[in-house]
């Protein structure tokens, strides 16, 4: 039987039975690494210290739906992205595959199916299907790097700084204007849209703890984002 390479696979999927019982072990006895998540939080996460080649989703997660995920993941990666629902219009379909699904496939998914879907999505990947990031996300500032396809900071010191998904979206929108002020209802639109559980009063807590995990990276060397009292914040280009 052909295999899957070792590459990973992030199966999101919030019924425990159809996850761990029949989609997990089904994608590792095709060769596939596999992790799992109950929910978009917990993907999210394992997302800060694994990368993956392939994502299955189900569409009607607790916290976000696969919709949304998918939109969010192909601003990021290169990675093949399934849907699998029990939602069966063509309507459904043709959203999925606007809004960035390689392949949108219907409960109850045939695993011999989905793993047939996986291989052909990696032999459409241009190079290594394992290679999931975007290009041209590495940007540099006042001597730090900024690697955004790889969830990571570099300080000048050459140590690693990891992000979180809401730490992930201030960078972006920073490096998008870097030089220019950008207002705090800005980046309180930008957060609250990407991020499912950002609440607005936190932007003051996410940029004192990046800062904080930032000068423990690098001990002296500052994080060039500064703040412009009563009006937002620059990062300096």
């Amino acid at each position: 039987m052909e295999r899957g390479d070792g590459a990973w696979v992030m199966v999101v999927e919030d019924d425990r039975e159809l996850r761990d019982e029949i989609l997990v072990p089904a994608l590792r006895e095709a060769g596939f690494n596999v992790a799992a998540a109950g929910s978009a939080l917990e993907m999210y996460r394992s997302m800060l210290t694994r990368e993956f080649a392939f994502f299955v989703l189900d569409v009607g997660l607790p916290d976000e739906d696969g919709f949304s995920i998918v939109r969010h993941l192909r601003s990021l990666t290169r990675a093949g992205l399934v849907l699998l629902t029990g939602r069966a219009s063509a309507d459904d379909k043709v959203r999925g595959l606007e809004g960035g699904a390689d392949a949108y496939l219907a409960k109850p998914v045939d695993v011999a199916v989905l793993v047939a879907t996986l291989r052909s999505i990696g032999r459409r990947v241009e190079g290594n299907p394992v290679d999931v990031h975007v290009p041209g996300q590495k940007q540099r500032a006042d001597g730090w790097t900024f690697d955004l396809d790889r969830w990571r900071v570099l300080p000048p010191n050459g140590a690693m700084v990891k992000l979180s998904v809401a730490e992930r979206e201030l960078l972006a929108l920073l490096l998008d204007t870097a030089g220019e002020v950008v207002p705090r209802k800005r980046i309180l639109a930008r957060l609250v849209e990407k991020v499912s559980d950002f609440e607005e009063e936190r932007l003051e807590m996410l940029i004192f703890r990046l800062r904080r995990k930032a000068s423990a990276a690098a001990p002296g060397q500052e994080l060039p984002i500064h703040t412009i009292r009563g009006v937002g914040y620059v990062l300096a280009s």
